[in-house]
C-alpha cells in the first residue's frame, strides 16, 4: 500500500450542483448502469477518488468535523492508540473532551496525517543523501 497524499477538495457552488443532479440520476437508477453528465470540476474529483481508491486499495470517508476516538484516529494515522493520546497533549492533535473521552476532528486527524507523512518524506530523502555521501556510514 502506498502512502496516502492527503488533499481537501470542497464544492464550488456549479459543481455542487452537478454533483446534486448526478446523485438525483443515481439515485432513481439504482442497481442499473448510468451515463452521468457531469462537468469537468466534477469529473476530476470523481477521478481523483477512484485513483486513490486503486491506489490505496480501498478509502474511508466521513463527514470532516466527525469526531473520532483516539482509537479510531489511530486506525488512521497507523499508531497506537497511546501515540494519539500523546500527540493530544503535546498539541500536535487538536481534541476536546465528550464527557471524560478526549475526541478529535477527522479534518484535524487527517491534517496530522498529512504532516507526519510530509516528515518522514523528507527525513528518507535527508537518509538517501547521506548515504549517498558516506555509503559506509550508518548512524
Amino acid at each position: 500500500m502506498s502512502t496516502s497524499q492527503v488533499k481537501f477538495d470542497s464544492f464550488d457552488e456549479p459543481t455542487r450542483n452537478q454533483a446534486m443532479a448526478a446523485l438525483k440520476v443515481l439515485n432513481a437508477n439504482d442497481g442499473h448502469d448510468v451515463k452521468l453528465p457531469v462537468g469537468s470540476s466534477l469529473a476530476q474529483i470523481l477521478r481523483r477518488f477512484v485513483q486513490v481508491a486503486l491506489d490505496a486499495g480501498g478509502v474511508a470517508y466521513g463527514p470532516l468535523s466527525s469526531d473520532l476516538s483516539p482509537e479510531q484516529a489511530g486506525k488512521i494515522l497507523g499508531i497506537s492508540r497511546p501515540l494519539v493520546v500523546q500527540r493530544m497533549e503535546d498539541g500536535r492533535l487538536p481534541f476536546h473532551y465528550v464527557g471524560a473521552h478526549r475526541r478529535c476532528s477527522l479534518k484535524d486527524v487527517l491534517e496530522l496525517k498529512a504532516v507526519e507523512e510530509k516528515q518522514n518524506q523528507i527525513m528518507h530523502q535527508l537518509y538517501d543523501e547521506l548515504d549517498a555521501l558516506e555509503p559506509d556510514h550508518k548512524p
